[in-house]
C-alpha cells in the first residue's frame, strides 16, 4: 500500500511536533496547508504552486488579509474615484446642507428634521444619524436651541 510506511509515520510526528509548537491555529493551518500543498504540487508537477514560494524566498501574501476587490464596476472606477456605499450623505453633510438652504429659518425638532429628509429629499436617516452633529453645530454657533412644550429640543439658525 504505502512504501516506507514507518519512515512516513515518523516525519509525521516529528512534522506535528514542529506545527503543534505554534499557539496560533492559523498559523498551524497555514504551515499544514503549506506542506501539503507544496507537495501536492510538486507530485503533479504544477508549475504555479511549485515555484511560488521556494525555501528561504519571500513569503507569500496571506490572500485572508487583503483588501477584497467589488466585482461590480461603477462610474466612479472607471475614474479612479472611491466607490461610495449608499450614496447617502451623512448626518453632518445633510444637516450642513440643510443650514446652506436655510431650512432652521423655523425652530425645527430632530423628528421633524428626519422626516423633511425622508419625505422631501428621499433619504432614510434615524434621529441618532443628527443628534451629535446637532450638538456640533450648537457648540459652533451656527444653530441655536430650546425646549419647547414637550421638552423637546427644537433647533433653529442662529
Amino acid at each position: 500500500m504505502i512504501e516506507d510506511f514507518d519512515k512516513i509515520r515518523v516525519q509525521l510526528r516529528e512534522l506535528a511536533e514542529v506545527i503543534n509548537s505554534f499557539k496560533s491555529e492559523a498559523v498551524q493551518l497555514r504551515l499544514v496547508e503549506l506542506v501539503f500543498g507544496l507537495a501536492d504540487a510538486e507530485s503533479t508537477g504544477d508549475s504555479d504552486r511549485a515555484g511560488a514560494d521556494p525555501p528561504g524566498g519571500a513569503p507569500r501574501t496571506n490572500r485572508r488579509t487583503s483588501p477584497r476587490k467589488s466585482t461590480k464596476s461603477s462610474a466612479s472606477d472607471v475614474s479612479g474615484a472611491k466607490a461610495r456605499g449608499s450614496g447617502r450623505p451623512g448626518g453632518k453633510v445633510m444637516l450642513d446642507r440643510l443650514v446652506g438652504e436655510n431650512f432652521f429659518k423655523k425652530a425645527k425638532t430632530i423628528k421633524q428634521i428626519v422626516e423633511h429628509c425622508e419625505h422631501n429629499l428621499a433619504f432614510k436617516y434615524k434621529q441618532s444619524d443628527f443628534s451629535g452633529p446637532l450638538g456640533r453645530l450648537t457648540r459652533d454657533g451656527a444653530l441655536t436651541r430650546k425646549k419647547n412644550a414637550d421638552k423637546q429640543y427644537e433647533y433653529a439658525q442662529a
